[in-house]
């Protein structure tokens, strides 16, 4: 099948130049949350960024500057450490961790993971809702486990209202389609979610959702408590009837953070909450292997040092850490899931964090005629039988004067490039080069790939150009690779 490149002009903008959000933050965060809906990966995350940050790269707002975690690194695969050390103040480190990592050794995580799913048929794994990599490992545990039974991929990020208007539901369109559109979900909309879910399929799971519906909502105001609880107790009441609809299915659960807990949370106020997997353990009787791949990363200066200290120990490879022949578990999950598992540290490969070759796929350059001459461009990679709203599959930002990063192509696929960051239609092709369509110039400039930019629109006609031929109205683009 083939695939289309498509590229967007960004030009940078200091936020020193900024001047204060015109409007509250939260609105601003509406506003592109509004935008993200329609796939502008650029404009989202250049709004979020300016409603997130003041002009010396500090959080102003959090839930802004949680949201640009989110949609940043749907473009960049990973945060930039630098930028979070300079965000928000440091803190102190994790009393006891670094005696416990320092007596501990690493072990394999999937093989660990493997040897323990033996005794169960729910596996729940957590991801940090900032995090691609926690995505690309969640499709390693999803090979390792459909090879011993597991058929079904359960995940909170799946849109889960019912039917509407004879249309399908986003659960049951994604498995006719076999891939992510922007309406599955979400955290869907990030490429290497798309692809761990595009993987699942191709090798047999059912895609099942099991969010608090709209319905099952309480009414009014409650407190964060009450919202928690019955979120909480929502999605373990429809993962139970999914149970009880497929008794003899296999099921990989996938979450964000707390809802992996299988032991009640300390809230930090005296009180403790019950999360998801807690719930579904009590109603269905059956104990879950639970793991949890958020709490020893590098992204907080203040814990860096004993991430640091636990990347030594797996080195290489996606661990577990064991201490006196058992699993080491750190607050604040010690009593309440069975895993922890810790990521090897960044290392690159053709530009691109090397955790990208697990989904798949073959480098490829990008050609020289969509390098920018000034200011970043975002290109974004298509299948060539996919609709308008369909997610990329591959993407990433490119700066003028800096070699470029290469784009990773699906196995069996080739590649044409064009110029537009949403719309297209594409050829099959059957050997090793494709003939490219023609693609529309978008007129949206920003940086998409740090807090240090604002969007500017150009006037309607004035298009970049970056194209090799015209159509009669509209700039466009034609590749042979």
């Amino acid at each position: 099948m083939a695939i289309v490149i498509r590229g967007t002009i960004l030009l940078a903008t200091l936020l020193a130049a900024q001047t204060p959000p015109a409007q509250p933050a939260e609105n601003q965060v509406d506003a592109a949350m509004t935008a993200y809906d329609k796939g502008g990966y650029l404009q989202v995350t250049d709004m979020l960024a300016a409603a997130a940050f003041d002009a010396k790269g500090k959080v102003r707002d959090d839930l802004a500057y949680q949201m640009w975690k989110q949609v940043s690194t749907t473009v960049t695969n990973e945060l930039d450490l630098a930028t979070l050390a300079t965000a928000q103040p440091h803190g102190a480190g994790e009393a006891g961790w670094d005696a416990a990592i320092g007596e501990s050794v690493g072990r394999d995580a999937i093989a660990e993971i493997v040897r323990r799913v033996r005794a169960t048929s729910i596996v729940i794994l957590n991801e940090a809702h900032s995090s691609p990599r926690d995505r690309a490992f969640a499709w390693r545990v999803a090979q390792a486990l459909r090879q011993l039974g597991y058929t079904v991929l359960a995940a909170e990020t799946f849109s889960n209202e019912p039917a509407r208007d004879g249309k399908p539901t986003a659960v049951a369109q994604l498995a006719r389609d076999g891939f992510a559109r922007i309406g599955t979900g979400s955290y869907t909309r990030d490429p290497v979610y798309a692809a761990f879910l595009r993987n699942a399929l191709a090798i047999g799971y059912q895609p099942a959702g099991y969010e608090q519906t709209s319905l099952q909502r309480p009414k009014g105001q409650p407190s964060r408590a009450a919202g928690i609880a019955a979120r909480e107790q929502a999605e373990a009441d429809n993962l139970a009837a999914l149970r009880c609809r497929m008794p003899a299915a296999k099921l990989l659960v996938y979450v964000g953070h707390s809802h992996v807990a299988e032991a009640p949370l300390d809230e930090g106020d005296g009180k403790r909450a019950e999360w998801m997997a807690a719930r579904l353990k009590r109603m269905t009787g059956i104990a879950p292997l639970t793991i949890d791949q958020t709490t020893l990363t590098e992204e907080s200066v203040a814990t860096r040092a004993s991430y640091d200290a636990a990347a030594a120990r797996v080195q290489d490879r996606d661990g577990i850490l064991f201490r006196r022949d058992a699993p080491l578990v750190l607050d604040p999950y010690a009593g309440a899931v069975d895993l922890q598992v810790v990521h090897p540290r960044r290392s690159y490969r053709f530009g691109r964090p090397v955790w990208l070759s697990d989904l798949g796929g073959q480098p490829l350059a990008v050609p020289a005629t969509l390098l920018p001459a000034a200011g970043h461009r975002l290109i974004q990679i298509f299948a060539a039988s996919a609709p308008a709203d369909a997610v990329p599959l591959n993407q990433l930002v490119v700066r003028a004067g800096s070699p470029p990063a290469r784009l990773f192509v699906p196995p069996g696929r080739c590649a044409s490039p064009s110029s537009r960051e949403r719309h297209g239609r594409h050829s099959l092709c059957s050997s090793g080069c494709c003939r490219s369509h023609s693609r529309w110039a978008t007129a949206c400039f920003g940086l998409v790939d740090s807090p240090s930019s604002t969007i500017q629109e150009l006037a309607p006609d004035r298009h970049v150009d970056i194209t090799t031929c015209r159509s009669a109205d509209t700039p466009v683009n034609q590749w042979l690779l």
